[in-house]
């Protein structure tokens, strides 16, 4: 009995004196509440969530400051401090700020795992649905370039070669990767950017700066990191699109889009499909096309399983029909034609993978599989004639019909990764891959064959510290072992290329936090690039009505980058308006540069280009990048690049037979040293929604042939752009379902090359400047939900 008292006393004088208080309120936006926002009590265990009707209620909480954190997907986070009083209850009510600017979102390129964006040790730039919409982007082409430091480029006319460059270097100099993963091949690279529609990707995220150590020595200028959409909710949307090159040439686009999620939200399903038809359109009237024929067909879905609350399983699956052909005489068979250049694509490409997470979610394991095939069946070349009844065939005729290749091309990627977090200040990622690719390009017309296999496997880690709660510090590093055999067979010239190489990339990254709404970042790297066939060597031009290839150098040697980037990220509300800017500056350092030049004709009339190294080269520069959002009304975004890129010595790009004549430069080609977009969007009134878009492309240097007997080339400086879009969009809402009505036009003041070769011996690769000319469009969209 007196043990019963002793204990019973012990309470009663506990409770006496634990002081404790509660809070309620509620959590809205705009007059509309907000069920399901998170409040969390910070450096406590303490949280809960709104209801239905937006109200929450925390009880027992000790007494004195305590600081309280409201979140909601789509809105910005918001904290207030209250004083708890013993006893008391207080109402703390919340109203959150749409998030226009999406500063909150998740991204996962940076550091390989999630994180918000505005907390992101590396600066991360994001294009998304928004951006596809406001732009009118039809293919991921047609969007990468409203992304600071992006700049996409064409660079063939008859076949519509597009590359992406980023901080001033060329495609090969980026990694692009598909749901985290670097299954985007090389003969995909060629015109994979074309290939890939927007109602298949959620978004975009770019890195600028050397991400070797996370995902292969190619991120050296950067990484672009394609996301596909996942099932969030229930949905069905249909749409199409009607435009005209010219005003006049037809390109009619249909997408389908889908989700099913199951309603324990455990199970779900998304998929995709879309289908495209472009006609040619000569710019010129010499009866060759400026713009490929193009035909699409893609589908695809993501899937994922919870397996429990602690584990997910995810899935997703693509195929890709992609037609293309450029050059002349489209109603004939490419042999028949003066030149034709033409591509059929078939592409399948999936992922799986399983993720399980301790119960203290500090342990996270993954493992995972990409893989993706690519069959391209090639005609370069022309010249045959339409036989009648008992022609004999010629030589010409024979060379003409045997211009048919074919491609296959195989990229797997599996591996896995260990993340454990120690406390909120320590955090710990391990990991390895294998990447092996291999591919087989063969032109029997052309007598060359290329047969490749390259295996990359990789060891990376990676330490987040946070030793203050204002400074952020990484430090990671990739091991990379690569094996290269290739096969080349060009023509009277042969190799063997057998090569085992090591490379050690390091990567140190640090944020500083100088206040809550003003950020200092900085990161040095380091990535390479092995000699092996790049994206631009499995592809063609014809100059001078010859074709020309690349082929590489027997003693191309590894090429190495050293880069450093620093920046400072201003994000705050002034006002009404939600604001970001990014001011980054950036050099990268080049040694045993890779080079394309040095050409010379076979006996078979083909122009033979090769790549070699040289001296070195630097790329130096600074990125702008600035959002505004003013209510619901106004949403600015723009960025911009100024930089310059040089070849430590200048380096010869064609020199005549007799050695009297040579063309050098110490400016890397195409590479402007201004260029830059921006985007603007309004809605004066709720279902209408005003858009403006523009890309600015400074002055730069292009090569172009000139004399197609003696392959002369020269440099030329050609001239700046400013391309401007405009869109109207209206939508028509009813109870669960929406149609969107919308027109507009593209390049509306027409500013376009004026000086293309002409005829069937121009030079293909003399093209430069925006992608289209002036361009009308209209469509809708249904949407159910």
């Amino acid at each position: 009995m007196n043990k019963i008292y002793i204990i019973a006393s012990f309470l009663f004088t506990f409770q006496c004196f634990s002081q404790t208080g509660n809070i309620k309120g509620s959590v809205f936006s705009d007059k509309n509440v907000l069920g399901n926002a998170q409040i969390v009590i910070q450096n406590t265990d303490l949280e809960t969530f709104s209801n239905t009707n937006g109200f929450y209620e925390i009880q027992n909480l000790p007494i004195g400051q305590q600081t309280i954190q409201v979140s909601y997907i789509g809105f910005q986070t918001q904290t207030q401090t209250v004083e708890i009083i013993d006893g008391e209850t207080i109402e703390l009510n919340f109203e959150l700020l749409d998030d226009f600017l999406g500063l909150e979102e998740m991204v996962i390129t940076s550091t390989r795992k999630q994180v918000p964006v505005y907390k992101a040790p590396v600066v991360v730039s994001r294009i998304n649905s928004k951006t596809f919409e406001t732009t009118q982007s039809l293919a991921l082409s047609e969007s990468l370039n409203f992304s600071p430091g992006l700049r996409m480029e064409t660079n063939c006319q008859n076949c519509g070669f597009t590359q992406v460059r980023m901080n001033g270097l060329e495609g090969p100099y980026t990694q692009i990767l598909i749901n985290s993963r670097p299954i985007f091949s090389a003969l995909m690279g060629v015109y994979g950017l074309d290939m890939l529609p927007t109602n298949m990707i959620d978004r975009v995220e770019v890195v600028r700066g050397g991400g070797s150590a996370l995902y292969g020595g190619s991120a050296i200028a950067g990484t672009i990191n394609i996301l596909t959409k996942d099932p969030i909710k229930n949905s069905f949307s249909i749409g199409s699109n009607m435009a005209f090159t010219d005003y006049k040439v037809p390109d009619r686009t249909i997408n389908i889009n889908g989700s099913v999620v199951s309603d324990d939200l455990n199970k779900g399903l998304s998929f995709y499909a879309y289908n495209r038809d472009r006609k040619p359109w000569d710019a010129n009237g010499d009866g060759f096309s400026e713009q490929t024929l193009l035909k699409n067909t893609t589908f695809g879905f993501d899937a994922f399983w919870q397996t429990s609350d602690l584990s997910k399983l995810k899935l997703n699956v693509f195929n890709i029909n992609e037609f293309r052909r450029g050059g002349n005489k489209f109603e004939l068979p490419a042999h028949q034609t003066d030149i034709t250049e033409q591509l059929d694509h078939k592409i399948l490409g999936g992922a799986l993978s399983f993720e399980q997470s301790s119960s203290d979610l500090k342990h996270k394991f993954s493992v995972f599989t990409s893989a993706q095939t690519v069959n391209r069946d090639s005609y370069y070349g022309g010249g045959g004639r339409i036989l009648e009844s008992g022609d004999q065939l010629t030589d010409a005729d024979i060379m003409a019909i045997n211009a048919y290749g074919n491609s296959n091309d195989i990229a797997i990627v599996a591996g896995g990764n260990y993340n454990y977090e120690f406390n909120e200040k320590y955090n710990v990622l391990a990991g390895i891959d294998y990447n092996f690719n291999q591919v087989e390009d063969i032109m029997p017309g052309y007598n060359r064959s290329i047969d490749q296999k390259v295996g990359t496997l990789g060891f990376y880690g990676q330490l987040e510290m946070k030793p203050i709660d204002n400074f952020t510090f990484l430090v990671g590093a990739r091991y990379d072992h690569v094996k290269i055999d290739g096969l080349y067979d060009f023509d009277v010239e042969k190799s063997v290329d057998r090569k085992d190489l090591n490379a050690f990339v390091p990567r140190i990254t640090a944020m500083y936090e100088i206040t809550d709404y003003l950020k200092a970042r900085a990161s040095y790297s380091q990535g390479y690039r092995a000699p092996q066939a790049f994206n631009e060597d499995l592809h063609i031009e014809t100059v001078g009505g010859a074709a020309s290839f690349t082929v590489l150098s027997p003693d191309l040697k590894t090429e190495k980058s050293n880069s450093i980037n620093a920046s400072l990220n201003f994000s705050k509300n002034i006002g009404s308006v939600q604001s970001n800017i990014v001011i980054e500056g950036f050099t990268t350092k080049l040694n045993d540069v890779f080079i394309t030049a040095d050409a010379k004709e076979l006996p078979s009339g083909v122009s033979v280009l090769t790549k070699r190294n040289g001296s070195g080269a630097r790329v130096m520069g600074l990125n702008l990048e600035a959002s505004f959002a003013l209510n619901r009304k106004w949403n600015l975004q723009l960025g911009g690049t100024v930089q310059n890129a040089k070849y430590d010595e200048a380096e010869e790009i064609w020199k005549s037979e007799d050695g009297t004549e040579v063309v050098v430069t110490k400016n890397m080609l195409r590479t402007p040293n201004v260029y830059g977009y921006y985007t603007l969007s309004y809605n004066p009134i709720k279902p209408l929604t005003l858009s403006m878009s523009g890309v600015y492309t400074g002055k730069m240097d292009v090569m172009h042939l000139v004399d197609p007997e003696t392959e002369r080339t020269v440099i030329k400086r050609v001239p700046d752009f400013f391309e401007n879009n405009i869109k109207v969009a209206y939508d028509f809402d009813f109870k669960d379902n929406c149609i969107q009505v919308y027109t507009g036009i593209q390049n509306m003041f027409n500013a376009y090359q004026k000086d293309f070769d002409r005829g069937a011996l121009r030079d293909a690769g003399y093209i430069y400047g925006p992608t289209r000319p002036q361009t009308f469009f209209f469509g809708a969209k249904y949407t159910l939900n």
